[in-house]
């Protein structure tokens, strides 16, 4: 996708990591070619999510945890999971505000544009259209609120 921004395109990719062991090599290829990387299932725990701090210096990272719940409860059981990040450009970043940042999904605002990143769980899972009703409506709610300066 590419927005028109004064003389300067804003470059931006989505990329589904499907853990961050496994995607970081492309991952760190994507930050050197685009302006803005949206990327989802990183698998990070809470306290793993400053990882995503390395990953280029170029960037900054905005990033959740899908397993903030599932940790809180004891010792993670199974595979890690979910978890939602987006990667910008330090020179863009400094125009960049954080909107909201939950664990399905991170809302950021540059200018008069809106970014939403969001993972949805697979169609296996139980209460998956609630799931998705729900993170919709939250993410209505927060955007619904957002000013916008004219120029």
């Amino acid at each position: 996708m590419e927005l028109q921004q004064d003389t300067h395109k804003l470059t931006i990719v989505s990329y589904n990591l499907h853990g961050l062991n496994q995607g970081r090599p492309y991952l760190e290829t994507l930050c050197d070619k685009y302006d803005i990387v949206l990327t989802q299932e990183h698998w990070l725990a809470p306290f793993n999510l400053d990882r995503l701090n390395y990953i280029n210096i170029n960037m900054t990272c905005y990033a959740s945890s899908a397993m903030d719940d599932v940790i809180s409860k004891g010792c993670l059981r199974g595979r890690p999971f979910g978890g939602v990040a987006v990667f910008v450009k330090n020179c863009i970043a400094a125009n960049a505000t954080l909107i909201k940042s939950a664990p399905r999904y991170i809302i950021l605002q540059l200018e008069q544009t809106l970014l939403v990143n969001v993972y949805l769980s697979c169609s296996l899972t139980v209460c998956r259209d609630e799931e998705f009703d729900d993170c919709l409506a939250c993410i209505m709610n927060e955007i619904t609120n957002v000013s916008y300066s004219t120029h």
